[in-house]
């Protein structure tokens, strides 16, 4: 009986500690951002939710891409932000960090996670070196129409509370090179590539100041944000997420986005329609009421007979019955091919060499091309059919494995399977809907951008319009 009435008591206990910690707050930041600048460079998104209604629910996709920054819980909470503010929006909303994955790396697993993805609004952060973070930048800006908003860097506790205008005159070489990165370099990028940059950090340290926090208040190490600090990088980026009333756009007609009425099309039959754009993608919009699918042509070849509309998809290692604890983190940073690939899954099973313990020797099967040879990881490694090429520079085994999963040594053996994703289809059809919400289809994305002509065959008259996308015409 008293061992009962201890447990009820520590029960009570532990009920009101919760209660009390979910009651805390904290002061809301008083500074959250220039009015002349919030929201600069992702109006397109913002205006598709802010103008949804129950009636024309714009689909809307957001990805948040980076390392351990973009996996806290402040974008979690963003998310419950956006629904609950937009709730008529019919939101996309990605989160696809690899914490530890620094730009050195995530500039390779970019090439699976990121550019095909092809979202409306990329909200990015990373650490690491410049010529990297630019490349990935770079590339989904001539790649894609994203939106792109980047993020600055918040204060680490090593960090004082400093006047960074003049980092040249900082003498802490970490500190130097973090106030050059965020009043300079990424700033800058912002402005090259037509970026949003939302400031964070001189925010960050103003409200340390205002409140007389020191930068370890904030955080739980060196640089992840404790409850507090996942307070104030929530308020911020919703600060920054905002329609501005100077902006007025048709995100479906705007420089870099197109959208043809087929009845605007010449010469479109019942069962045939062709037409000629400039861009890298073309969607389909139905109407409502449209059943059937139509044939697709891409200056006169099926779309997947184009080789580079398939890509090797992220690589997981397999951890369900393994001594591996589970995890994002790919073990291959980036795969390529010599020859052209198709749809199937892929598994590669690897061995320790017993001559060199981090060295693995390993066996490629596809679903569809079969078994497809054998390799190492410190050589190059080319497969039977050309369909999968993985450089030794690309393994990242002991960190993504071992070091990011806190394993105490290199496994025996393990498993990484994967699939072959496409950004195209031969045939569109009518996807399911929700009333309000436009029944769009991708047919081609990331072909190059230039001129190229459509081909529909089939139920055409089930086809409402066509939209364009071109990232060759998105303002910089």
């Amino acid at each position: 009986m008293r061992c009962q009435l201890l447990l009820v008591a520590l029960s009570v206990v532990t009920m009101q500690t919760l209660a009390n910690a979910q009651q805390v707050t904290y002061p809301p930041p008083s500074q959250r951002g220039d009015p002349a600048t919030v929201g600069r460079g992702i109006q397109r998104t913002m205006t598709l939710l802010a103008t949804s209604t129950p009636e024309r629910r714009n689909t809307v996709h957001i990805l948040l891409y980076g390392q351990s920054i973009t996996a806290g819980q402040w974008g979690v909470r963003l998310e419950e932000h956006l629904r609950s503010t937009y709730p008529h929006a019919n939101l996309i909303y990605q989160r696809k960090p690899l914490s530890g994955f620094s730009t050195e790396r995530l500039v390779k697993t970019a090439q699976a996670d990121l550019y095909p993805t092809y979202a409306d609004l990329v909200i990015f952060h990373d650490y690491g070196n410049n010529e990297d973070y630019e490349t990935m930048i770079r590339k989904l800006r001539e790649q894609t129409t994203s939106e792109i908003l980047i993020q600055a860097d918040h204060f680490r506790r090593s960090e004082q509370l400093l006047d960074e205008s003049q980092p040249s005159e900082i003498e802490e070489r970490r500190q130097r090179w973090a106030a050059e990165r965020n009043t300079t370099f990424l700033p800058g990028l912002a402005r090259q590539y037509g970026c949003g940059f939302d400031g964070r950090r001189e925010l960050w340290k103003a409200y340390l100041q205002e409140h007389s926090l020191a930068p370890g208040d904030l955080v739980k190490d060196d640089v992840h944000p404790n409850e507090h600090g996942t307070y104030l990088m929530t308020e911020l980026i919703k600060a920054y997420l905002v329609p501005r009333s100077d902006t007025r756009l048709d995100p479906m007609n705007c420089e870099y986005v197109s959208t043809y009425d087929i009845d605007d099309i010449p010469g479109v039959t019942d069962d045939k329609l062709v037409f000629s754009f400039h861009g890298n993608r073309i969607d389909v919009v139905f109407r409502d009421d449209a059943t059937g699918s139509c044939d697709v042509l891409i200056d006169g070849e099926k779309p997947l007979q184009n080789p580079t509309m398939f890509y090797h998809g992220r690589n997981r290692v397999k951890w369900r019955d393994t001594p591996i604890p589970p995890g994002p983190w790919p073990p291959v940073l980036k795969m390529t091919s010599i020859e052209p690939i198709v749809e199937e899954t892929w598994t590669l099973r690897a061995e320790q060499d017993s001559k060199k313990p981090d060295t693995y020797e390993f066996e490629l099967v596809g679903s569809v091309t079969g078994s497809d040879g054998s390799g190492r990881t410190d050589k190059r490694f080319v497969s039977n059919s050309g369909r999968v090429v993985i450089a030794p520079e690309d393994w990242d085994v002991q960190f993504s494995i071992v070091a990011l999963r806190r394993l105490e040594e290199l496994p025996m053996q393990f498993q990484l399977d994967w699939t072959v994703e496409t950004q195209a289809r031969n045939i569109v059809t009518p996807p399911e809907h929700e009333p309000g919400i436009e029944r769009t289809i991708t047919a081609v994305q990331r072909i190059s951008d230039g001129d190229h002509t459509i081909e529909l065959t089939g139920s055409v008259r089930g086809i409402k319009a066509l939209r364009v996308y071109s990232p060759k015409k998105f303002p910089r």
